[in-house]
């Protein structure tokens, strides 16, 4: 009688058992949830503000006289290569006197052309600009310029500011000043005739330039351009002589018609360099992290053609390898500095980086 009074006491003592237990393991997660809530948390100094190299000019006359010597210097520079690319939308209808479904054809066509038009104008990648033979030019003059913003980064409605290592500057050109008539002598122009010979000759060909706005965005701490937008619209009217197999197109031989076209020319900027991408980080004893270096060279060089080199301010408090990855050897509250220098194609590119070592809670991102 006496073995199911035992097994209850068996029962009664594990369940006391794990009882205990589970209070040791939740007291235990709480203090240490305590003391992980009230460990000093390292706050991020705060980084003084980049300084740009030039102020923002304050009129159009000035403006212009920036973009025309920022843009110079790029194509002059030896450590800067340079894409330009242009791109054509015909998403607007054709106008003509041609019966609805003959027009709706030559829409659909329309419809299909802005790539293939696209691929007449000229284009370049990652060209070195000492190098670079037929590079777009820029010259704006404030005599053209009806309109233009120039700004400081980007400011939402609210108020925010986004981007402000940048200047953002727009020109709208008067398009009465844009001269049009050597449009139609152009390379391009000639390869959409041969394009079309099959179907009709262009006669009394007329191009009117509708608006054109140019779109520049400067690194304002380097004083560098980084890329241009050119956005162009036209009205294109001629006299369409059509072929033998495509007169049934128009009520004669010949039919007039108007079409929108709309070219946007983006220019681009590589510059040859090394730059931290964040201005200081914080990190504790026995970290390992790549350092947040940025480094730009031709896209065809190897590390035989370059020599890229950390140096710590400190070097008892940090080592770092030759793939920038940092060691940190030191504990306490320390501040240091590491330098980071490119030499490259006769050039030398310096940054640093400000490291602050703490034994203090570093967030994730720190």
């Amino acid at each position: 009688m006496s073995q199911p009074s035992n097994n209850k006491r068996n029962i009664i003592l594990i369940a006391l058992i794990v009882t205990v237990l589970i209070g040791a393991c939740f007291f235990t997660v709480t203090i240490y949830a305590k003391n992980q809530l009230n460990k000093p948390k390292f706050v991020m100094p705060e980084q003084p503000a980049a300084e740009s190299v030039t102020e923002l000019p304050g009129d159009k006359a000035a403006i212009c006289s920036y973009v025309n010597r920022l843009y110079a210097a790029e194509v002059s520079a030896d450590d800067v290569e340079g894409s330009f690319n242009t791109s054509v939308n015909l998403d607007e209808d054709i106008k003509a006197d041609l019966k609805e479904a003959d027009l709706s054809l030559l829409n659909f066509i329309r419809g299909g052309a802005s790539g293939k038009i696209a691929e007449f104008y000229p284009s370049a990648s990652n060209v070195l600009m000492t190098e670079a033979e037929d590079f777009p030019a820029l010259e704006v003059s404030p005599e053209k310029i009806s309109e233009y913003t120039a700004e400081q980064g980007h400011t939402d409605e609210e108020g925010n500011v986004s981007d402000d290592a940048y200047y953002f500057i727009t020109l709208t050109v008067d398009p009465a000043s844009l001269d049009t008539s050597s449009l139609t002598e152009s390379d391009v122009f000639k390869k959409i005739e041969e394009t079309l010979a099959p179907a009709a000759k262009l006669e009394n060909v007329e191009i009117t330039a509708e608006s054109q706005t140019i779109s520049v965005k400067i690194d304002r701490v380097a004083d560098r351009i980084l890329t241009v937008d050119t956005s162009t619209v036209y009205t294109v009217k001629a006299d369409a002589a059509f072929t033998d197999d495509y007169k049934a197109l128009a009520s004669g031989e010949s039919a007039e018609f108007t079409m929108p076209y709309k070219t946007n020319e983006h220019i681009g900027f590589s510059h040859y360099g090394a730059a931290f991408t964040q201005p200081a980080m914080a990190v504790k004893k026995g970290d390992m992290k790549a350092l947040p270096a940025s480094v730009t060279v031709n896209s065809e060089a190897t590390k035989d053609d370059y020599k890229l080199t950390f140096e710590p301010s400190d070097k008892s408090a940090v080592s770092i390898d030759e793939d920038g990855v940092m060691t940190v050897n030191a504990e306490g509250e320390k501040e240091i500095t590491v330098t980071m220098t490119l030499e490259y194609d006769g050039h030398t590119y310096t940054d640093d980086l400000t490291v602050y070592i703490t034994e203090k809670e570093v967030s994730t991102d720190g």
